[in-house]
């Protein structure tokens, strides 16, 4: 996460007499990174990356906190000095004090809430300090109270809210998990159909506040406030992350209530705000403070072994010099010669669990530059090569074949989806798509080919694709399973077409492959112009002419071949080890036979039992098939181009006749054939 913060603003909570850019270049050794620097005016916008376990850096007293402890052990004079008004006396300061009914339905999904009812309040624009820094970090200023709000969260880290009093029907306050179907408009205007379990608050009939990531529009602070409410809580992170992901929408302040905020901090912050309320905004506190904090946070004691630590680091380190380190950075120590034990400051509760984590807060302000540089002792661990070295083999193969790559979305439309068949239910939908072109994950690579097809059909005629990359098919009660596919999708109309290139394919990645008549129903190929790609027995793929209606859908006027190959699957199975056979020295015979079969009989049958048939054959080819009424209904002719060869010497006459009896005998008794020599 990064964040943006005036070095003015730094000054006021650090004070030292460092340059801008030594505070910088100390930050980034040791802490979080200062990424770029930029000058506007006479001051100075540091640009910082804080990391996600870090959210006690989520603010500018956070990194003055940080960049005190690093100069101070650099040797650099510093000081660190907390916002004004923290430790603020919260007793009301009217007689008459205003009635506040707040109810935690659930304290897992909020730990602390506190809040207080202010009135007196004199809306108008913030001072002008207000409105440049938060102009500076990114944040629009709207009026001296909500501008608090957002003051407060850049400079402390804890996020809070403010409400119009008068507009909280009943003054009451429930906070509670939301309901299926409860809808809630929010600040911006935008209404949202609340996925159950978010954190909600309900006054007396209605949702005023989408909690840790947006109030309601009816419970918003206007111009014509006079009475507010200001509360301070943190709230379940993973229920915030998890509102988040579902509605699909960020702010600031659920970017840190996901990561976690510190309990001991709330109160403080709560009183900072009233002090800027009082001075800015003639505020005046109006009601008992409401402070529901069942469960107090409790720092984890962690010992840390000296040898440990030299071990890890690499030097040795005095435990004096450690235990520096840690006060620096707030947590409580004590030392003796062999370890230390430290208690972490209530900010870094969540981060500080065991003595690794301790080493590496001596490690960073220490100065990992500061450390010997060797390399690893050992063999270096060999892991296992991964399919990429064969994905990238096959491609480079599959563009020597006259392919051309293509890579599309993994994401495709409804319109999509329903033009290859495939029912919406069955297929993986996003909970939260951003357009209607982007609401399924696809169980199949041919939808999206077929698209590029249909968008440059009248560019080229002649167009053959190709795309490796995962499917995702929906599983009951799981993540959705991602196997890695092949698909191929070109112009053309000879099943024998594709059926040789996905016999060339399994002959480059040392599969034995066979083919089988598809018999089920299957919306994505034409019927009886289909087979199944089977390798050691197991299916792995579909082939074949794609149906008119797909086609259709998406607009195409020509016929388009496919294959799909599940590669997962192929890759699992073993190779075919090829042995050398030298090419015989002796010439061949060749005949054709024509002979006609039912047209249900697969053609991958006819050529292996012929192979069968006599040692003689080496060869079959299928050279003509042909179809017609005038040979008979549900009749084919079949012309088969058949190569005999010996390793000895040139087949004889008599021996090819031998050969051919058989074969043709063959054909007659398993396949009922009708010969024609």
């Amino acid at each position: 996460m990064n964040i943006k913060i005036p070095v003015s603003w730094l000054r006021e909570y650090l004070k030292t007499d460092a340059a801008a850019k030594t505070i910088a270049r100390e930050l980034s050794l040791a802490g979080p990174s200062v990424e770029r620097t930029e000058k506007r005016g006479e001051d100075y916008i540091f640009d910082i990356e804080v990391t996600t376990n870090r959210p006690d850096a989520f603010s500018v007293f956070g990194i003055a906190r940080e960049a005190n402890a690093i100069l101070n052990f650099v040797g650099n004079k510093s000081k660190l000095q907390p916002p004004v008004g923290m430790d603020l006396n919260l007793e009301p300061d009217t007689k008459e004090k205003l009635a506040l009914d707040v109810k935690v339905a659930n304290p897992i999904l909020c730990p602390r809430f506190t809040a207080i009812i202010l009135s007196n309040i004199k809306i108008g624009p913030s001072p002008a300090y207000i409105k440049n820094r938060l102009e500076a970090v990114g944040i629009r200023a709207i009026n001296n109270i909500v501008d608090i709000t957002n003051y407060i969260m850049m400079e402390t880290g804890n996020p809070m809210h403010a409400f119009d009093y008068d507009k909280i029907l009943g003054a009451k306050m429930v906070l509670r998990a939301s309901k299926t179907g409860e809808k809630l408009t929010t600040l911006d205007g935008k209404n949202y159909n609340l996925p159950e379990g978010s954190i909600v608050i309900e006054d007396q009939k209605r949702l005023i506040d989408l909690c840790g990531i947006m109030g309601g529009e009816n419970s918003q602070i206007t111009r014509r406030t006079k009475r507010a409410i200001f509360f301070v809580q943190a709230y379940d992170p993973k229920t915030i992350r998890r509102t988040t992901q579902t509605l699909a929408v960020r702010t600031e302040a659920a970017a840190r209530f996901e990561k976690g905020i510190d309990l001991e901090n709330i109160l403080p912050v709560l009183s900072r705000a009233v002090y800027l309320a009082k001075k800015n905004a003639g505020a005046q506190i109006a009601s008992e403070l409401v402070d529901i904090y069942p469960k107090k946070q409790v720092s984890k004691t962690v010992t840390l072994n000296s040898v440990k630590l030299d071990k890890y680091l690499g030097i040795k380190i005095e435990p004096s010099k450690a235990a520096q380190i840690l006060r620096l950075l707030g947590f409580k120590v004590e030392t003796d010669i062999a370890r230390l034990t430290a208690v972490a400051p209530a900010w870094r509760a969540q981060d500080i669990k065991e003595d690794v984590d301790l080493i590496e807060e001596i490690a960073r302000i220490y100065g990992y530059h500061n450390l010997p540089s060797t390399l690893p002792e050992g063999q270096i661990p060999q892991r296992p090569d991964g399919i990429l070295k064969d994905v990238i083999a096959l491609k480079n193969s599959l563009k020597v074949l006259g392919l051309t790559e293509a890579m599309s979305y993994s994401i495709i439309s409804k319109a999509m989806l329903n033009g290859s068949q495939v029912d919406p239910k069955d297929a993986v939908e996003l909970q939260n798509p951003l357009t209607e072109e982007w609401q399924f994950m696809r169980p199949s690579l041919i939808p999206s080919l077929v698209d590029v097809v249909a968008k440059n059909q009248n560019l080229k005629q002649d167009i053959a694709i190709f795309e490796i990359a995962k499917t995702y098919i929906k599983r009951k009660d799981a993540l959705p399973q991602q196997d890695l596919w092949l698909t191929i999708v070109k112009t053309g109309n000879d099943f024998y077409e594709i059926k040789g290139l996905t016999e060339n394919i399994l002959q480059i990645l040392k599969r034995n492959v066979t083919f089988q008549k598809e018999t089920r129903e299957n919306r994505i190929f034409q019927k009886d112009e289909s087979a199944i790609v089977n390798v050691e027995g197991q299916e792995v793929g579909t082939l074949g002419l794609l149906s008119h209606t797909l086609t259709d859908s998406f607009g195409i006027n020509i016929q388009l071949l496919s294959l799909e190959l599940n590669l997962t699957k192929v890759f699992g199975l073993k190779t075919t080890q090829k042995g050398f056979k030298p090419l015989s020295k002796y010439p061949p015979q060749i005949e054709d036979i024509s002979a006609i079969f039912a047209t249900q009989t697969p053609v991958t049958m006819i050529t292996e039992e012929i192979k069968k048939a006599s040692h003689l054959v080496k060869n079959v080819e299928v050279t003509d098939i042909f179809e017609s009424e005038k040979i008979g209904k549900g009749k084919k002719s079949i012309t088969l181009r058949i190569t005999y060869q010996k390793s000895t010497g040139t087949p004889e006459t008599e021996e090819v006749r031998e050969a051919r009896d058989k074969i043709i005998k063959m054909l007659q008794k398993e396949f009922l054939a009708q010969v024609r020599v």
